[in-house]
């Protein structure tokens, strides 16, 4: 299995895609979005962060006090869905408790009033949101339904979902995976992390390993 670079990998994304980066609770995931970030400054590329149910806070956090900078995050715009922590610059919240239809038209208009071409869309705590509907098919149905699968090819966005796969149900985790264009798997290994891809709209992905550098 041939090993590549992060900031490469995103780079052959294409517009449209919706790809999930899957992790545990023991891996620093918060490293995992400072690399992302990072990667998407130096190329240029426009992006926001899609904070869910303040999981942002926690990865800042966390790169705190591991004696990074959390710069970066503090400069990004950010959409809020749920949670109070303030977090980035945040540029629009939407009300968790309100029905997808309605958290999908809020979601358009701030979207509609930043006025972007194109961004990447980088997704934190989409886990947490999951789990709260994952006991109620109906409601978990109408959260794909309405917020999730609709924007999948669209070209005016990527999105990056960052997800904890210790607090998702299973059979919700599939179906996730089934939706996404790409799947990665992350594994900390002492002085690296490897995101092994395990799906791929490129069929020459499958099985490769991108390399994330921590030391």
């Amino acid at each position: 299995m041939s090993v590549g670079m992060l900031c490469e990998y995103l780079k052959g994304l294409k517009p449209g895609e919706d790809v999930l980066i899957e992790y545990t609770s023991h891996e620093p995931a918060y490293l995992i979005l400072h690399r992302i970030l990072k990667c998407l400054q130096e190329s240029k590329r426009a992006f926001m962060i899609i904070d869910e149910l303040d999981q942002l806070h926690i990865f800042k956090a966390h790169l705190k006090l591991a004696g990074l900078s959390s710069e970066i995050i503090d400069n990004a715009k950010v959409i809020k869905f749920g949670g109070i922590i303030q977090t980035g610059r945040v540029l629009g919240r939407l009300d968790l408790s309100k029905e997808p239809p309605v958290r999908k038209e809020y979601y358009e208009k701030i979207l509609e009033k930043l006025n972007l071409e194109y961004s990447v869309r980088v997704v934190v705590g989409f886990d947490k949101v999951l789990e709260m509907h994952s006991n109620t098919p109906r409601e978990l149905e109408n959260l794909l339904g309405y917020l999730i699968r609709p924007h999948l090819g669209d070209e005016r966005r990527t999105t990056i979902y960052l997800v904890n796969t210790d607090i998702i149900a299973d059979r919700t985790l599939k179906e996730v995976r089934e939706h996404a264009s790409r799947v990665l798997q992350a594994k900390f290994m002492r002085d690296r992390i490897l995101l092994k891809v395990i799906k791929s709209v490129n069929i020459k992905d499958f099985g490769k390993e991108i390399q994330i550098d921590v030391s």
